[in-house]
């Protein structure tokens, strides 16, 4: 922490709880310009995170192996709220508001 940036709701010090892992899944959804989920079962925190993007207008991208994992409930449901497939990380980094705004500024 002393030569990068760490952002938290809790202090130092405060007891890991399993409740808290939402409430920190919910911050980097804040913070982020985009969300990626590579791998996650139907009962996986990194699911809060991408609900939460969702919520917030954010970019939610899903590698596609997952958008076609049929003994996976989530993909299906997150597609229809907007998150992305993707095979390739070049799709993703086209997406982000930052790549388009260097694009903006290069042309």
């Amino acid at each position: 922490m002393q030569k990068h940036l760490a952002i938290s709701q809790f202090p130092i010090g405060f007891p890991t709880l399993p409740k808290n892992f939402v409430i920190r899944n919910r911050t980097m959804a804040l913070i982020s310009d985009a969300s990626i989920i590579i791998e996650a079962g139907n009962s996986s925190g990194s699911l809060h995170q991408g609900w939460e993007a969702l919520r917030l207008g954010r970019p939610l991208f899903i590698w596609n192996p997952l958008m076609h994992d049929h003994s996976l409930e989530w993909p299906e449901k997150m597609a229809k709220y907007g998150a992305i497939g993707f095979t390739d990380p070049e799709e993703v980094l086209e997406e982000l508001p930052s790549q388009k705004i260097i694009l903006e500024v290069t042309q």
